[in-house]
């Protein structure tokens, strides 16, 4: 299962993409389409009308899970208590998964089937793997960084430790040696570790589609404050985990940070599937926070200086760079996020320009007025 480990990371936690070197489509997913298997995804059969649901996928892992930790025969009523779905959605799972991945079912009187992994999967235990194969592993690993938490790092691990199980002394050498080509770098974010029970509460929610009570801290109130929540979809973002979820508390589509969750509840109510198209509910935002009020035309400009740095680097998908006669770059956008934009445009000192719109430039024109009064004073 350890390759199934590298694929269904991706596919199942979101990644936020600002600011990265290279532009990347994270296909927006309609809630309300139908899906695409993780089997689907990982064996490049994917139609181009199938789109990603989070809750199927992470429920088709665990059902492979259960069906590759035992030589065992396992019924449709087993397998549904054990995933805590019902029995009309653990038949259409096992539909898909046979598809593609070797099972066998048998009959057990009238109508019951049993299910269990074909043997013959065993095989993989005797697959010849190249050093290159393996330092593409550490790599998985090490992109990973901080999500030391993340419901599939423990079978990354666990595969990486049976590879080094069978190699000799040198060859274990070898591989370190090649493996320091990658370096987690990690500066700013949130280490996960002692969270790992709470993030994996998280995604049984969202796989099995439960109504959640959350006590949450408000950073900016200052305070802890309540919400019932649909959890939809867990998101990395700089160095972070974040859960995009429903809020019935407050009637909208939020983005709550995963470690300012005081205490996690989940009920034993379900919430239907939703017909939300998270992504696009995302897309407006600059960073990983989405706003109530409408988007508008935001434009900046960048020195000659710094317009390189802006040009190198993708911020958001929708985002819209000419370079002018004189060297300045135009930065164009329709975003909410005026709170995570401001900051973004202080952090170029005098390079950076908010042209529009007005009242964001008039924000922006009181906190750096107060910037300077903060270090006035040190004098």
């Amino acid at each position: 299962m350890g390759g199934l480990a590298i694929s269904a990371v991706i596919v199942c936690n979101r990644v936020s993409l600002r600011g990265g070197s290279r532009p990347q489509d994270l296909g927006g997913t309609p809630m309300s389409e139908p899906r695409a298997s993780v089997l689907e995804v990982m064996s490049g059969k994917k139609r181009a009308a199938r789109h990603l649901d989070a809750t199927q996928l992470l429920r088709q892992w665990k059902l492979l899970r259960i069906l590759s930790g035992s030589d065992r025969w396992y019924s449709v009523n087993e397998l549904a208590e054990q995933l805590g779905s019902s029995k009309s959605t653990v038949e259409r799972d096992l539909a898909t998964v046979e598809q593609l991945f070797p099972l066998i079912e048998q009959t057990a009187g009238k109508q019951r089937r049993l299910y269990r992994v074909d043997q013959r999967i065993r095989e993989l235990e005797s697959v010849r793997v190249s050093l290159m194969e393996l330092l593409a592993v550490h790599a998985a690993s090490a992109a990973l960084g901080g999500a030391l938490a993340s419901p599939f790092h423990a079978d990354l691990q666990s595969l990486l430790a049976k590879i080094r199980g069978v190699l000799s002394q040198s060859q274990n050498g070898s591989l370190d040696a090649m493996a320091r080509v990658f370096l987690p770098h990690l500066r700013g974010g949130v280490d996960y570790s002692d969270r790992a029970e709470l993030i994996d509460d998280i995604v049984d929610a969202i796989a099995t589609r439960r109504v959640c009570r959350v006590d949450y801290l408000a950073a900016w109130r200052g305070r802890g404050v309540t919400h019932v929540l649909h959890p939809y979809r867990l998101l990395w973002h700089d160095g972070a985990l974040y859960l995009a979820a429903w809020s019935a508390t407050r009637r909208r589509l939020a983005t709550f940070t995963v470690h300012r969750i005081l205490k996690w509840t989940a009920s034993q109510k379900s919430f239907p599937p939703s017909r939300r198209d998270v992504e696009a509910a995302l897309r407006p935002a600059f960073g990983i926070f989405t706003h109530e009020a409408d988007t508008e035309a935001v434009e900046i400009l960048f020195s000659s200086e710094f317009a390189w740095r802006v040009e190198e680097r993708v911020y958001h998908p929708d985002e819209r760079k000419v370079r002018l006669p004189d060297g300045r770059l135009r930065y164009q956008i329709r975003s909410s996020s005026k709170w995570e934009i401001i900051p973004w445009v202080l952090g170029f000192g005098g390079a950076a320009e908010l042209v529009k719109p007005a009242s964001w430039r008039e924000e922006l024109r009181r906190r750096a007025s107060e910037l300077n009064r903060v270090h006035a004073s040190l004098e």
